[in-house]
Parts: C-alpha cells; sequence; structure tokens
C-alpha cells in the first residue's frame, strides 16, 4: 500500500503521508480517525465523498490530482477488458483510490445522466460514490461487486 503520494488541491500541491492514524501534509502530523463515513481530524468531524478529479469536503467541492499513487493494474476477463487509455476519456468512471467494490447501481445499456451516481467504492472504511463524468449508455461494466479495485482501474464506460 503507498503510504507517501503529492496531492494536489485546487493548484497548491501537498506531500502526504500517512502512518497508521497520523496523516502528514508537507511535514506537519495531524491525528485522523475514520468512523461512520466521515474522517475526524483532530477529533473534529468530516464529511468527505470522492467523484471523479473532486472531493467534497463539508459540501465545499475541490479539484483534486494525485502523482506517485501505484498505476492501476486492469484485470483482464474472459470479455474485452477496458484499456488504459478508456481511462483518460470523459466517459470512463475510474476508482480514485484502492477500495472494495461495495454496490454497482446500473447495469450495461442504461441510460445514466452526468453526475448520477453508478458505482459505491469502499476505501478506508468510507463510502465513496462514483459518478457518471457525462450523460449517455453505460456501455461496459468491467468490475463485479465484492471485488477489490486499485487505484485508476476503469470501472465502466459510459458513451
Amino acid at each position: 500500500m503507498v503510504n507517501k503520494f503529492k496531492l494536489t488541491l485546487e493548484g497548491v500541491a501537498y506531500d502526504v503521508e500517512r502512518r497508521q492514524d497520523l496523516v502528514i501534509l508537507n511535514g506537519v502530523e495531524y491525528q485522523f480517525e475514520i468512523k461512520e463515513n466521515q474522517i475526524l481530524i483532530g477529533g473534529t468531524p468530516h464529511a468527505v465523498r470522492l467523484s471523479g478529479g473532486n472531493a467534497e469536503v463539508d459540501g465545499i467541492s475541490f479539484e483534486i490530482k494525485t502523482e506517485g499513487l501505484e498505476e492501476a493494474k486492469l484485470i483482464t476477463r474472459n470479455r474485452k477488458a477496458a484499456s488504459a487509455a478508456a481511462g483518460a476519456e470523459a466517459g470512463a468512471v475510474v476508482a480514485l483510490m484502492p477500495g472494495l467494490i461495495i454496490k454497482i447501481l446500473k447495469s450495461e445499456g442504461d441510460k445514466v445522466e452526468a453526475g448520477e451516481v453508478v458505482v459505491i467504492l469502499e476505501a478506508m472504511k468510507m463510502q465513496n460514490e462514483l459518478t457518471a463524468p457525462i450523460s449517455g449508455t453505460l456501455r461496459q461494466i468491467n468490475v463485479k461487486q465484492g471485488e477489490n479495485v486499485e487505484i485508476r482501474q476503469v470501472l465502466c464506460i459510459i458513451e
């Protein structure tokens, strides 16, 4: 598991390191705990939701980017698996961090609207709603409920 990475939040870069119940941002340590879909930092609860390249913290949306996390390993199945290039396409729903697929809310062939929740991913004991980046038809689902996924793994494609 990667414990050090770079996070860019609204254009500002942070060096992030996780050590058990500490998160270290640019050398400053913060006590943290994950509890009931919230992150407690220094005992203060914060509601966090990840969607696409955005993080919503206490109802405020921020654009995020990461560097230094493991590259996704796309899992090949009997059916056609998405290519790594598909992750860059506008219609790909991609895992922002390693985790467990808790629920897939749509089926292949379903119509979806931009912003509609398609997959729920559990990561670090929090459930993250992954939304459709565009409106269209769900053409390909590359994961199953209960499956572990890697960061940047293409979960499904919307055309």
